[in-house]
């Protein structure tokens, strides 16, 4: 354990359950760590909170933004202090197994790997604070490709937490600045870099999923954001990695049709008026795409074709 892991928690509006990530953080079994808190100008007691535990241990770090920045910003600010040979990212609001970075760390160096990433489980908190568990379905320890890697984010998606990152890979690499969706630009351009990345059937990360988080928040403009970050990414695997082209395109054509029937929600909303008008257009470019793209489902293939009517 002589080689440091740089936990990195962007902390907004959480004062109900910083204390517990912060706690399962601490607790690692792997203990050659520096735990840095980014306090995203949260107006509850959160900063309080980070100060009060870095006051009892000298591991963590916290930084205290003046103006809050969004999730992605705090995760480039806590990337930018961070100085250990690994690095791990963690929402405040998550918490991990006490021997988390300690079997990340054991299965990246077990096949030499640039990114180690375990089980995650998802806890469904309710209004009267009962918890239910639900378990992903396992696939088995594996070693993917950069190529596998990549797909898999293209066609399902991927979190940039519960991963242990060789730092060498994130180097110069950012989260997309003011947008929500923020994790697969990133976790896309890392895998990109990598030769082998590792995926453990053990479960590390505990993800709460809350009635008041992003990704259960009722639709909004701003979750428009898939759709240009799709479209990057596309632009980046056309460059990067055209075999992939197909998935890319699914990726985009599949963001642009749910963000174009969601924006109906919004009646009256000029905003989502002008982009629904932005989008439809969008679809009408790329319909013939969409009709071949062997990843697109049926149904999604008549949305696109009816939007040329």
């Amino acid at each position: 354990m002589s080689e440091k892991i740089s936990v990195v928690i962007p902390v907004y509006k959480v004062e109900a359950y910083l204390a517990e990530c912060l706690d399962s953080v601490i607790k690692q079994t792997y203990q050659n760590t520096e735990i840095i808190l980014v306090d995203d100008a949260s107006p509850d007691g959160c900063g309080k909170i980070c100060d009060r535990y870095a006051a009892g241990d000298s591991r963590i770090k916290v930084v205290h933004r003046e103006k809050n920045g969004g999730l992605a910003e705090a995760r480039n600010t806590g990337m930018d202090h961070a100085v250990g040979d690994y690095i791990f990212f963690v929402d405040s609001d998550d918490w991990l197994a006490e021997n988390t970075l300690e079997m990340l760390y054991e299965g990246l160096n077990k096949y030499k790997a640039d990114c180690c990433c375990g089980a995650c489980v998802t806890v469904l908190e309710r209004k009267n604070g009962e918890k239910s568990f639900r378990r992903g379905k396992q696939r088995g320890e594996r070693c993917e490709t950069a190529h596998e890697a990549m797909e898999h984010v293209l066609l399902a998606g991927s979190s940039s937490c519960n991963r242990l990152y060789k730092r060498e890979v994130l180097e110069g690499l950012r989260f997309p600045k003011g947008r929500i969706n923020e994790d697969e630009p990133l976790v896309l351009r890392a895998y990109e870099r990598m030769e082998r990345i590792v995926f453990l059937e053990c479960e590390t990360y505990f993800y709460r999923k809350r009635a008041n988080s992003i990704t259960t928040s009722a639709f909004s403009v701003k979750m428009a954001d898939c759709v240009y970050n799709s479209k990057e990414n596309l632009e980046f695997v056309t460059r990067e990695a055209p075999e992939l082209i197909p998935a890319g395109e699914y990726k985009y054509c599949k963001s642009l049709l749910w963000c174009y029937v969601n924006l109906r929600k919004l009646k009256g909303d000029r905003q989502a008026e002008a982009l629904r008008r932005q989008f439809r257009n969008e679809i009408k470019e790329i319909r013939k795409t969409a009709l071949v793209n062997h990843y697109l489902k049926f149904p999604l293939k008549v949305l696109a074709f009816l939007c040329r009517l």
